[in-house]
């Protein structure tokens, strides 16, 4: 597995940073920001399961996108993990603008204190994602695991909203776990899917074309991933 050479997360920081900002800002997320804190920092690994896939697919989406500034939007984030794996992906990061999004203020802080700490141009914003007043154009949109936090009644909004704020040869970057029978333990996750078939079936409904897709599975356990690369149908 490739590992985040350029850009390492201090994992033992996002910690302390967690456990300051939780009580302010995590009231509504369950604990999960600083259960999954401790876990990271205890596992001693700071890379998502389809890391390596989801860097591939990323320079294939960059490989598509403009040959000028590049806006990349990252729709929901637990802590640093995605900003590093998209800040990995890049070969110029000169060019490239970064949007972190999530509607608690707690890994947006912690994505602000990554960026400072390795000179990298990215705005956090604190929203819902699929607000009908939100706009966040951009040539790719990182979205990981997010639907697991939603309800599947808003999963056609959201992913609505995602292809509004697409540019004309923009991309989505789709990644979501899929698991085998009914295995959530935590209550923070509203949503799961066992399978490929519903979650192709909502890009269908909103108007997304698979342009490819990878199944990876996971080296140990009941769950594996889907991705897959969206344009505008």
């Amino acid at each position: 597995m490739e590992t985040t050479a350029r850009f390492p997360e201090d994992l033992a920081a996002n910690l302390r940073l967690v456990e300051a900002l939780a009580p302010a800002h995590c009231s509504g997320c369950m604990g999960y920001h600083l259960a999954r804190a401790r876990r990271r920092l205890k596992a001693g690994s700071p890379d998502a399961l389809d890391r390596t896939e989801t860097i591939q697919l990323l320079r294939t989406c960059l490989g598509q996108a403009s040959h000028g500034a590049v806006d990349i939007v990252i729709a929901g984030v637990g802590d640093t993990n995605l900003l590093a794996t998209c800040a990995e992906a890049m070969p110029d990061l000169a060019k490239v603008r970064f949007t972190v999004l999530d509607r608690c203020r707690t890994p947006l802080v912690l994505c602000e204190a990554f960026a400072r700490r390795h000179g990298l141009n990215v705005e956090t914003s604190q929203v819902e994602v699929g607000a009908p007043d939100a706009a966040f154009p951009a040539d790719i949109i990182l979205v990981h695991s997010l639907l697991r936090f939603l309800p599947r009644s808003a999963h056609r909004a959201v992913m609505l909203a995602l292809r509004r704020w697409l540019k004309p040869e923009g991309m989505i970057l789709f990644s979501h776990r899929l698991m085998a029978g009914d295995v959530m333990t935590e209550s923070c996750y509203l949503a799961e899917y066992e399978s490929a078939g519903p979650i192709l079936n909502l890009f269908q409904e909103v108007g997304l074309q698979v342009v490819s897709s990878l199944e990876p599975v996971e080296q140990s356990g009941p769950r594996h991933r889907f991705l897959a690369l969206l344009k505008q149908g």
